[in-house]
């Protein structure tokens, strides 16, 4: 495995573009604060605010444009392997914690890229991998409302029902077309935000777990300790831990 490079904290304004260039089959990780739009393989996508993707691409470009309304900042890395993947390969749904690792620590280790290329090979064995197929059919708004919403209020207690009751349809009828449209379900989405935000609270020792629990919008602690371990496969307090240990030595 071969990292290509690590991107920290990229500004991007409204409207304002970045292109990355990309070696055949190259990997890239990208996460962004706000909703940006992705064009590589001559493929067109947009990928939802806090929700972090996986892309391997043919040589060429890799463009991503700020569609929101504020400045956004963006995070990557891009690496190359021998897994390949599917043509125009993409997801959402994967162990994001090596990736994550890695940009918090600004640096590949021998681990990080074990663990990634695990991640990897389970993306490829699994039988839910598909090639991605972009929808071109015009958005619901109302699933654009629910998306914002979401990003919005994510740390307080919402259900399904909940999110459905906002734009008057049925509940199973908002999980369906919102997780066609974003690849994710809406509940998934919330769980992922707060992980998102949990992550970040616990780099900083002064705040408590169960704190931190409450702060992102879970009930209680064995709540927030077990959706923790199902998205990151350790306690929070083990990845404070690790993310102190790693931090410590730069201080």
């Amino acid at each position: 495995m071969r990292i290509r490079s690590i991107k920290e904290k990229i500004i991007l304004f409204p409207g304002e573009s970045e292109k990355w260039f990309t070696i055949k089959n190259d990997y890239i990780y990208i996460k962004s604060s706000g909703r940006i739009s992705i064009y590589f393989n001559r493929i067109n996508f947009e990928l939802p605010s806090e929700v972090s993707g996986i892309i391997q691409c043919c040589y060429g470009s890799f463009s991503i444009q700020n569609i929101d309304n504020r400045p956004v900042y963006l995070q990557g890395i891009q690496f190359s392997c021998a897994i390949k993947m599917n043509n125009n390969f993409f997801t959402t749904v994967f162990d994001q914690i090596p990736f994550e690792l890695m940009l918090m620590s600004g640096q590949s280790t021998e681990t990080n890229c074990k663990d990634i290329l695990s991640t990897l090979e389970n993306l490829k064995n699994s039988q839910v991998i598909k090639q991605v197929k972009i929808d071109r059919n015009k958005i619901d708004s109302r699933l654009i409302q629910i998306n914002r919403y979401i990003r919005k209020n994510y740390y307080l207690q919402i259900s399904l029902t909940d999110l459905a009751d906002l734009i008057g349809v049925h509940p199973t009828y908002l999980s369906n077309t919102y997780s066609k449209v974003f690849k994710i379900s809406p509940i998934y989405y919330i769980n992922q935000l707060r992980m998102n935000m949990a992550r970040e609270l616990l780099a900083h020792p002064q705040l408590s777990v169960n704190k931190i629990a409450t702060t992102v919008g879970y009930g209680s602690i064995s709540q927030f300790s077990s959706i923790f371990k199902r998205f990151h496969s350790i306690s929070p307090t083990q990845f404070r831990e690790d993310v102190l240990n790693m931090i410590e030595p730069r201080l």
